[in-house]
């Protein structure tokens, strides 16, 4: 069982395969130079056990290099282009890789080597290591998460089958494909599914207008490229009539934006949900599920709502963390011990998102665990206060962290990106307490330029409360 294989070792279509910036390829030519770099990988020494960084942009050549590796029988670790050389050479270290391919020349070092292409695929088990992306980060140091070719294999199967992609479709992918969700699910899966991949390094302009330039059927988004939908002015000369649906993950989608996004668009939005350590999809809304609802568990996936302190389980409509179960789910953290850090418990992967779930077995989402704000000895979320704050006008963007109040309890605090002469703070949190609880009420406002979020689009809280 090898990933590489299970997309190109098949009778393959003769349509494009992938477009980006500089040229399109087709199928048959993809997997041509998959297995020609993989050959040249095997002649340079790499082969079973070692590992590849990638650190390249979205495009042919990061494609090209992630499934030669495999094709080799090596592991790659994909890495962020926004990582200075110094945070690179941290995670490359981590992740203990022999060769890293970081630039067009470094592919083109490799291939200078006298080769021949490689005659086939690797042949892999399914608990041999495929791929070693690192953890977001958010709220601590970036793990390298193990992921086998097994694990991977599961989740483009799983996510294949509900995300209504088909051969032919074409699939907007600008967001990274460093990150695990944008290598499965804007990569990976498309591929499977035989869809022609416009992928492309992110450009505000470029992501509009390629919507109409390209026919774009299904785009891949996170909330920032949401709040960009709802926001941007060009949105209104833009053609959208191709698109039948937009896929967002990475992070929470505020209700407000996801609604402002769609009116502008008149594209439905589905959130799905995920974690790099199940590699990483979970949960896909349906078509008929509530675009706040990150929808029911794939096929072969289960999921229990545990109290965090008891760790029993809760009944439905009962808030408690999300733990998950599955054939997606990691082997574990590299170097870490058989629990990794307390992240798996016989087997469930516990997400650290607290939610509960309905009568349909959708799930909802409420909060981090470790961004809940305990006020006045109530728990108060983050994410439902960022959604009362965006619905006040003049507020463009916003997180809520928490403060100190004036006997040294924690208070929700927010931060927003607005014209300060256009909104009153005062008038901004008088606003908020007449929709949520007096505990939960916005105790003081702070103006920022920008919220700080990680390259896959999740709000990087810790920046804010420093």
């Amino acid at each position: 069982m090898n990933l590489a294989a299970l997309l190109f070792d098949a009778t393959l279509p003769s349509h494009t395969a992938l477009v980006d910036r500089e040229r399109s390829i087709t199928y048959p030519q993809l997997r041509e130079e998959i297995l020609d770099l993989a050959g040249a990988l095997h002649s340079s020494g790499v082969g079973t056990g070692d590992v590849v960084g990638i650190q390249l942009p979205n495009g042919i050549d990061f494609a090209r290099c992630f499934f030669a590796v495999l094709a080799a029988g090596a592991t790659a670790t994909p890495l962020g282009t926004h990582l200075s050389d110094e945070e690179a050479q941290a995670q490359l270290r981590d992740a203990q890789a022999t060769l890293a391919m970081r630039s067009p020349e470094d592919i083109a070092a490799v291939l200078a080597r006298p080769h021949a292409p490689a005659p086939s695929f690797a042949t892999m088990s399914p608990q041999d290591r495929a791929c070693l992306p690192f953890s977001s980060g958010t709220t601590g140091t970036p793990k390298a998460v193990v992921l086998t070719h097994g694990n991977l294999c599961a989740n483009v199967v799983q996510f294949a089958e509900r995300v209504n992609v088909a051969a032919e479709d074409t699939c907007l992918s600008v967001l990274p494909l460093s990150h695990i969700y944008g290598l499965t699910a804007l990569l990976t899966v498309p591929l499977y599914c035989r869809a022609r991949v416009i992928a492309t390094p992110f450009s505000a302009e470029d992501f509009l207008r390629d919507h109409q330039r390209f026919h774009v059927t299904t785009t891949f988004i996170a909330p920032p490229l949401a709040r960009l939908l709802a926001q941007h002015s060009l949105v209104d000369t833009i053609d959208f009539s191709h698109c039948s649906q937009m896929i967002s993950g990475a992070a929470s989608l505020p209700a407000a934006v996801a609604a402002a996004a769609m009116e502008r668009t008149g594209v439905p939005i589905r959130q799905g949900y995920g974690l790099t350590e199940a590699s990483p999809v979970t949960h896909l809304c349906m078509p008929d599920s509530p675009v706040t609802s990150i929808g029911p568990p794939l096929r072969d996936t289960r999921q229990r709502i545990v109290d965090p302190q008891s760790l029993k389980d809760l009944s439905p409509g009962e808030v408690g963390e999300l733990w998950v179960y599955g054939p997606q789910v990691m082997q574990g953290y590299a170097g870490a011990g058989p629990d990794s850090y307390g992240a798996l418990v016989d087997g469930w992967l516990r997400t650290g998102d607290m939610a509960y779930i309905n009568e349909r077995e959708e799930v909802f989402i409420v909060d981090r665990l470790k961004d809940i704000i305990k006020s006045h000895g109530f728990q108060v979320s983050p994410v439902k206060l960022e959604d009362v704050v965006l619905h006040f006008s003049g507020v463009s963007d916003c997180a809520v962290v928490p403060g100190i109040g004036p006997h040294g309890e924690e208070m929700p605090v927010a931060c927003v990106v607005a014209d300060e002469s256009s909104v009153d703070p005062e008038e901004l949190m008088a606003f908020v307490a007449e929709r949520v609880a007096p505990f939960e009420r916005i105790r003081q406002v702070r103006f920022v330029d920008a919220i700080p979020r990680s390259a896959a689009g999740k709000t990087l809280r810790r920046l804010l409360r420093a």
